[in-house]
């Protein structure tokens, strides 16, 4: 009895070291980070923006930034909503920091990664934007558009007869004619 108990609990420390020893390691992001003339050009959007929230679900995450400076591309709204996934590659954002985005604009939106280059707003990182794409734009609300006129009828009342139309010019005419007249008597 005594060696059939030390054959279970050795069987048992066996079956438990198993699961520990087999389980699979956190996947990390095997990107490799590109320097920023590489990420400007494979970004269609590229701003500088501070973080104001972040909205975790389960495989994407929702950042809200302030944008600061357009560097490329069109930012039509601030704050903006930036899509990155929530693995081991999506995007670290602290709050009330400053960040320069380098964003891919795909069919729901903007998303970024750390793949893409999004990094903290240094002066090093911010010099190297410059170089590779001009010293940017200050980010403004776009003019919204002026609403489409609208048209309303005048009581009921029946167009302008044509003689009503008709005698403004036709009383410059008249006097064109006369001194024409005029003129002519004179030479």
């Amino acid at each position: 009895m005594p060696h059939l108990i030390r054959r279970l609990l050795l069987a048992l420390a066996l079956a438990c070291s198993g699961v520990v020893l087999v389980q699979l390691p956190a996947q990390a992001c095997t990107c490799e980070i590109p320097d920023v003339g590489p990420a400007s050009r494979q970004a269609d959007v590229v701003f500088t923006g501070v973080l104001l929230g972040e909205e975790r679900g389960n495989r994407r995450s929702t950042l809200a930034l302030e944008v600061d400076r357009v560097f490329k591309g069109d930012v039509a709204t601030s704050p903006i909503e930036v899509a990155s996934p929530t693995d081991s590659c999506g995007l670290r954002l602290s709050p009330d920091q400053t960040y320069v985005v380098f964003a891919v604009d795909g069919t729901s939106g903007l998303t970024s990664e750390r793949c893409d280059g999004t990094t903290r707003a240094d002066r090093q990182t911010l010099t190297a934007v410059e170089r590779a794409l001009g010293p940017g734009r200050t980010y403004e609300e776009p003019t919204p558009e002026p609403p489409p006129p609208t048209y309303t009828r005048v009581l009921d009342s029946d167009p302008p007869e044509f003689t009503r139309l008709a005698a403004p010019g036709a009383a410059l005419a008249i006097v064109g004619l006369l001194g024409w007249v005029v003129v002519r008597r004179r030479a």
